[in-house]
């Protein structure tokens, strides 16, 4: 008769077992630090107007971001940022979640991407 291993004898134990087996790659993770901030591919649909507060910026994230929804809405804490954005550019941003809200802090223009193409890296 084959016996089983004394942790698998007991529910308890057993149970014990698979959670730490399930929660084992998230903590690894976090031992690591922070996952490096990436940049998104997007279309400025609308920019903020002159003097208005919160500077509110609508991007349309192209089909690759694998986000939900494909057109959101960002603050922008420094304007700053969008010398030289008009719209219908194509950019490159990183946005961060904050109390008031998801917030903008990096935001680049980039080349657009070709149908069928990879679209090129977006590196600092």
């Amino acid at each position: 008769m084959h016996r089983a291993a004394p942790a698998l004898r007991h529910p308890r134990r057993l149970a014990c077992l698979a959670l730490t087996m399930t929660l084992w790659p998230w903590g690894a993770a976090l031992a690591q630090g922070p996952a490096p901030r990436v940049y998104t591919r997007a279309v400025v649909r609308e920019l903020p107007a002159v003097g208005a507060q919160p500077a509110l910026l609508r991007l349309k994230i192209v089909p690759q971001g694998k986000l939900p929804f494909s057109t959101l809405t960002f603050r922008v804490q420094d304007r700053r940022l969008l010398n030289g954005i008009g719209l219908g550019d194509e950019v490159g941003f990183i946005a961060e979640r904050r109390p008031e809200g998801n917030t903008v802090v990096a935001l680049r223009k980039v080349a657009p991407c070709v149908r069928f193409q990879a679209c090129p890296p977006i590196v600092d």
